[in-house]
């Protein structure tokens, strides 16, 4: 795709792809699988107990992402932040996934002051304690 468009193309797959290095630039094709979207619709919607997910959440939650391409990200070739930023690229989609659903009266919860601190404390922490020396 890089080399049919000259380096013009901004290409994401449903699995991950190596870089690919032409001439002197390097592209990093982006995964565009449900990684980015789903998991920030969901703990927004757990988190402010919304009763229903309406399209208005999704389209939000695009937003959102989109806001957090950068340009190096887009120099790259990605249409997506880098995966090493999903944790963030998440809390952020929650958070305004959340407020959608309070300020639409779609919450089962009262508007919490920190939105985000609720939404973090809601977040799987994938660190395990170390039981054995």
């Amino acid at each position: 795709m890089y080399r049919l468009t000259n380096g013009r193309a901004v290409f994401a797959s449903g699995s991950p792809f190596a870089p690919l290095v032409i001439g002197k630039k390097t592209f990093v094709p982006g995964q565009a699988n449900n990684c980015y979207i789903f998991p920030g619709v969901g703990l927004g919607v757990v988190a402010s107990q919304a009763k229903t997910v309406t399209d208005e959440m999704f389209f939000v939650a695009a937003r959102v992402l989109s806001e957090q391409v950068t340009p190096d990200d887009l120099d790259l070739g990605r249409i997506f932040p880098s995966l090493s930023q999903i944790r963030e690229v998440s809390l952020t989609i929650a958070v305004a996934v959340a407020k959608i659903a309070s300020d639409r009266r779609l919450a089962w919860i009262e508007k919490p002051d920190d939105m985000r601190g609720l939404i973090k404390s809601c977040m799987y922490d994938p660190t395990y304690p170390q039981y054995t020396r």
